[in-house]
């Protein structure tokens, strides 16, 4: 959340003047006393300070600390103005402003401060004089209704009025639009000169949660929404607008009056991220999920364990990272796809995890963590051999060229693995879904295994898939206990299958799974590989990047694909779609580039926006403006 705010305001004065208004504004929960300000900006005070409302307290080079009057207490959502009259240098461009600050309170702690873009006083404010212009705005809302354009689009909206809930979230996609673009101004203000455009919020409760509705009145807007979600999207939409406009006055304007109506075409709207196959900075997951909740994407689908690494801790089995983490020519798990000869991988704290989380829903990402099971396992046996039947022959079956790689449902020890991993997840992940992959365990895995016999006799369960069946049951009910909903890929119902109650299936081998899966009672997301996995090749080319085994997928391929289709069933069951972007050959950020982007605005579009306003000339237009890793 974001705590304080600065507003900055330049003025030239009368006789080669200049004044530098600074406003300071609480978001905090809690009354703001006995405080400084200090900020960093290369237009310098000159002592002696002459300054309105506040004294200047120290200065050391571009370094500047502020007092208030004594006495001032801001409750949350006040302000505290200060006007700065002895500068070394008339500024320029925004930039000559602060760069940085911070609140310093009494005990000489500090706390960073969300500074926007300095604005100038004077100009005059945008008119009504265009006409044949694009929104640049990606997803497409559902419905866009203009009547003219601005002449030039705000570089800020100033927010007029809001109560310290609402001016959290603006601060908050201000914060959001600053991180993904460090060249662009921020979309929105609380203090701003004479004539510029005014932004105004009214909640409506008759909104859908995820709902807004945008009035364009000249210089006058207003943001009606339902719930916080709704307020974001508009801003986001907002901010989107402001920025296209700006950067490509040729194609997009910003609305002069007209209106905005939306909401989101489907309630799932992800991107799965594999992190076991190639471990990507906490940094680098972190402005993933900005990514995300810049294209309105609500889901990250976090698949933290496979083959080749084990990538969340788990306190009380440290083994499965301090071996199951790594791969190297001396290790269990010897080097692959692209990792060196020596000790190679790293793994997520549960506080780095938690981290995620947290920042997921500061910008309305939701996490899901999948922990494969019982497949996909070579990584969590080689840390534990007790999860290995002894009386088993070795490496008789296997997946992906890993022998005896699928967590044996007959013994005691699984289990008491499994509890000790899900109890800690569900400590670590609120979501009310938790993935627990289920896929591609091979056919003949387990059929040598005595123990398994046993069970199977006992328990009457024919085959590879009733035994992955009984103990995926196990599973469901141990989740359901727990009050959550149990995630899987389309293998979760073979062989009987866990209940469709309290379950979410994804469909992925084809795209007539998804149908399949909604016909036996099931809730499912579509994310089929010939359209939504986004390590698949985009051309035939020799030389092009990505795997191949479901096909080539251009961006109109992904673009293009309706997954609802005309199933009747998928008209309850399809809860939404997900791009998924596994990591096998993605070795690179310019791999991870260019094997997401564009494909997954496209598949974004697609999540959010009704098919009759889909148009790919247009999203062609404004994709290039969208931010990347």
């Amino acid at each position: 959340m974001t705590k304080y705010h600065l507003d900055v305001i330049w003025t030239d004065t009368a006789n080669d003047g200049r004044e530098l208004a600074v406003t300071l504004t609480n978001l905090s929960d809690s009354p703001l006393s006995d405080f400084s300000v200090g900020y960093t900006s290369i237009t310098r005070t000159v002592r002696p300070s002459v300054c309105q409302n506040g004294t200047m307290t120290r200065r050391q080079a571009n370094y500047h600390e502020y007092a208030p009057p004594a006495g001032l207490t801001l409750a949350p959502g006040e302000s505290w103005r200060f006007v700065e009259t002895s500068l070394s240098r008339k500024a320029l461009h925004s930039n000559d402003g602060p760069k940085s600050a911070f609140v310093i309170f009494a005990d000489g702690s500090a706390e960073q401060v969300s500074v926007a873009d300095m604005q100038i006083a004077g100009f005059e404010a945008a008119r009504a004089e265009r006409s044949n212009f694009t929104l640049g705005v990606l997803p497409q809302p559902a419905s866009v209704a203009v009547a003219s354009w601005m002449a030039k689009a705000p570089v800020h909206l100033k927010l007029e009025g809001g109560s310290v809930a609402e001016k959290r979230v603006v601060g908050g996609v201000n914060a959001l639009a600053r991180r993904l673009f460090t060249l662009r101004a921020n979309p929105f203000v609380f203090v701003a000169p004479e004539g510029a455009a005014v932004l105004r919020l009214a909640a409506n409760a008759a909104l859908a949660e995820e709902a807004y509705q945008i009035d364009f009145n000249g210089s006058d807007i207003v943001l009606t929404y339902g719930t916080d979600l709704g307020l974001r999207h508009g801003l986001v939409t907002l901010a989107q607008g402001m920025m296209a406009a700006r950067e490509d006055a040729d194609r997009f304007a910003f609305p002069h009056t007209g209106r905005i109506e939306d909401a989101p075409r489907h309630v799932w709207r992800g991107s799965h991220l594999d992190v076991s196959r190639q471990v990507y900075p906490l940094a680098d997951i972190l402005r993933f999920v900005d990514i995300l909740a810049w294209h309105k994407l609500n889901r990250l689908h976090w698949h933290l364990t496979d083959d080749e690494g084990w990538r969340l801790e788990i306190k009380r089995l440290p083994q499965l990272t301090e071996i199951g983490a790594h791969t190297g020519l001396n290790r269990p798990v010897l080097p692959q796809l692209g990792h060196g000869p020596f000790e190679h991988g790293t793994f997520y704290t549960q506080d780095q995890a938690r981290a995620v989380v947290a920042h997921g829903r500061s910008v309305g990402v939701e996490v899901m963590p999948e922990i494969d099971l019982p497949g996909h396992c070579a990584a969590a046996i080689a840390s534990l051999p007790d999860l290995v039947d002894p009386d088993e022959p070795e490496s008789y079956w296997s997946i992906q060229g890993y022998g005896n790689n699928a967590l044996n449902p007959a013994l005691d020890a699984t289990w008491t693995f499994t509890q000790t991993v899900l109890e800690e997840l569900l400590a670590v992940f609120p979501f009310e879904v938790i993935h627990v992959g289920g896929d591609e365990v091979a056919p003949e895995a387990w059929l040598q295994s005595p123990k398994a016999q046993e069970l199977m006799a006992r328990e009457r369960i024919n085959g590879t898939d009733g035994l992955q069946a009984h103990y995926l049951k196990r599973v469901h009910a141990f989740l359901s206990a727990h009050g959550r909903i149990t995630g899987g890929w389309e293998e979760v119902a073979h062989g009987g299958g866990v209940s469709p109650d309290r379950s979410l299936l994804f469909a992925w081998t084809l795209r007539e799974k998804t149908a399949e899966l909604a016909a036996l009672g099931y809730d499912v997301v579509s994310s089929p590989g010939q359209t939504y996995y986004l390590d698949m090749v985009q051309s035939g080319d020799w030389n092009e990047a990505g795997a191949s085994w479901a096909g080539i997928t251009p961006v109109e391929t992904s673009y293009g694909y309706e997954a609802q289709g005309d199933d009747p069933h998928l008209a309850v069951k399809l809860k939404g779609i997900q791009a998924c972007i596994w990591s096998e050959h993605i070795t690179s950020r310019e791999r991870f580039n260019h094997q997401v982007f564009p494909r997954l605005p496209a598949i974004a579009e697609a999540a959010w926006s009704p098919e009759r306003v889909k148009d790919f000339a247009r999203f062609s237009a404004i994709v290039p403006l969208m931010p990347k890793a």
